[in-house]
């Protein structure tokens, strides 16, 4: 059973990877309609402070209730048999309901009072980019409600090992969103965008309600108040609430203090911010959700050795991939930026505001990758007490770092913030789980570290010194001529790093290497020259 629950975790997280780098696609073709319409200004800006209070009220109530406790509770109940598995759907007919009334209640006292709290949010809009603000997030209101139910599904399937349809809900969230800049924005005007959130959110829940559906979810107008898995629940979100309001403190400090600088910098920050989220989100989080049901029932199971293992082979494959990349990325940052995002009203001072302020965040995407499969690893042992006080001790560090950094820095000092308590927040949780779980194949980690740490320096090595070449024998003035040269130099920086590993004998090469494309493993195996694997960069 442990081979088999390990075996699934790589195919899982690739599943999830690829449908990631297809969100993320999709996400940076949103980004790009939306700055080539609206440009690094008092628009995007307030679309952007918008998203804040929704989004809080989806973390706190629900992330707070399913990502801490509902997967660990639901997979008990699973692993009891039939009868454990109608109580398990009871359960989480039960928590779709307290989600549903909980979300609503709160989006719709926040409709009422949006004029006071986004005043409050952003005290430096006035007038109509304060108006503008107010609108779009009154509309938004409606995506917590949305995403909500969603989410609940989302438990389910995963608790099941189902990754297909929950893979592919965000990259129907972010066309959904297109298609409102796209085709709503023309008829209604900059609402618009907020109904485009709402219809991304929508589309969101449609993927995936056949799926629960099909594994036995059925709606009734029920409230099992009083069920000990309910009581425990509220036992472990609680912790996990306040933690996530400590992460969310982080956002909103963004916008408070963006809100009185640069016009564009919260934009800045928000654009860059999502670029370095790709391999995160392509990686940290997809080996993390892969990795979750698995290190849940190891510990349901009481395979502490087990547990302690996946959890360290977990954590070498995501550094295994995020570390090349975000040096690659710091190399090539103001590129990316002026290919993803550099065209109509997005001008050469936005670019260079939106690079500089990625250059910082760049720094923490080994740790904010990391951070989400650290979480976990406490949340399956029903500990949200601890990453509640870790999280808490780096939103501190991130406020009082703000604060000092932005008055001569600006967006650039906001990412510098949120970087350093990122790298504080990933080395506590690493620190606490090392001793409460006398260690994690330390031997391993460290020699896996090491041999990346090599490969990606030779490979940042390479990249640097292809750049002049490349940029000689192309026209940088142009669109084509610096997409590639970021894609040359970017794969060759790859393609050194894989060279590299390979000839270290990495184990994490070798694990991946079951999952490329077949064309790709009789070159692995026979040692070819690196070059045969530039594809891998894409």
């Amino acid at each position: 059973m442990t081979k088999a629950v390990n075996g699934r975790i790589v195919p899982a997280a690739v599943l999830l990877g690829l449908a990631s780098l297809l969100s993320r696609a999709v996400g940076l073709i949103r980004e790009r309609v939306l700055t080539t319409t609206f440009g690094a200004g008092d628009t995007f800006d307030a679309f952007v402070a918008a998203f804040r209070v929704p989004d809080l009220i989806f973390n706190l109530v629900v992330l707070g209730a399913l990502s801490a406790s509902f997967i660990p509770l639901f997979t008990d109940k699973l692993v009891q048999g039939k009868r454990g598995e109608r109580e398990a759907f009871s359960f989480a007919l039960t928590v779709f309901n307290i989600v549903a009334v909980a979300v609503i209640l709160l989006s719709a006292g926040y409709a009422l009072s949006a004029p006071w709290i986004i005043h409050w949010l952003a005290p430096g809009f006035t007038g109509d980019k304060l108006r503008l603000t107010v609108m779009l997030s009154r509309v938004m209101a409606v995506q917590p409600i949305l995403l909500g139910a969603s989410f609940v599904f989302s438990g389910i399937l995963n608790s099941y090992k189902r990754f297909a349809a929950y893979a592919l809900a965000p990259v129907v969230y972010n066309i959904g969103i297109i298609i409102g800049v796209v085709y709503l924005v023309p008829r209604l005007g900059v609402t618009g965008l907020g109904w485009g959130v709402v219809l991304g959110a929508l589309l969101h829940l449609g993927i995936q309600v056949p799926g629960a559906v099909r594994l036995g979810f059925r709606w009734q107008p029920v409230i099992a108040w009083r069920s000990a898995e309910v009581r425990e629940m509220i036992r472990m979100m609680l912790p996990r609430v306040v933690g996530l309001a400590a992460t969310q403190i982080n956002l909103l400090v963004v916008t408070v203090i963006g809100s009185t600088l640069l016009a564009g910098s919260i934009t800045a920050f928000h654009l860059a911010n999502n670029l370095q989220h790709v391999p995160i989100g392509i990686v940290g989080i997809a080996f993390a959700q892969a990795a979750f049901p698995s290190l849940a029932e190891h510990m349901a199971r009481g395979e502490r050795k087990q547990f302690r293992l996946l959890l360290a082979k977990a954590l070498r494959y995501i550094l295994f991939l995020v570390v090349p990349a975000s040096l690659y990325m710091y190399l090539l940052r103001s590129q990316m930026i002026r290919v993803f995002f550099g065209d109509g009203a997005f001008d050469w001072a936005d670019t260079i505001l939106t690079y500089q302020t990625l250059g910082w965040l760049t720094f923490s995407i080994f740790a904010q990758a990391t951070i989400p499969l650290l979480a976990r690893a406490f949340y399956v042992q029903r500990d949200t007490r601890t990453p509640v006080i870790l999280s808490t001790v780096s939103v501190a560090v991130n406020i009082a770092a703000a604060l000092l950094l932005s008055p001569f820095m600006g967006a650039p000092g906001l990412a510098a913030a949120f970087s350093l308590a990122a790298v504080v927040n990933m080395g506590l949780l690493l620190m606490v789980l090392h001793v409460r779980l006398g260690g994690l194949d330390d031997k391993r980690v460290l020699i896996s570290t090491v041999k990346i740490a090599a490969a990606t320096l030779a490979g940042g090595v390479v990249l640097q010194l292809l750049k002049l070449p490349v940029a000689l024998l192309v026209d940088m003035q142009r669109f084509w001529g610096v997409a590639v040269q970021m894609t040359v130099t970017s794969a060759a920086g790859w393609a050194v790093y894989i060279g590299v590993t390979w000839r270290l004998g990495s184990e994490e090469l070798q694990a991946l290497k079951k999952y490329m494309p077949r064309r790709f493993k009789p070159a692995l195996a026979a040692g070819h020259d690196t070059p045969r694997f530039e594809s891998l960069s894409d």
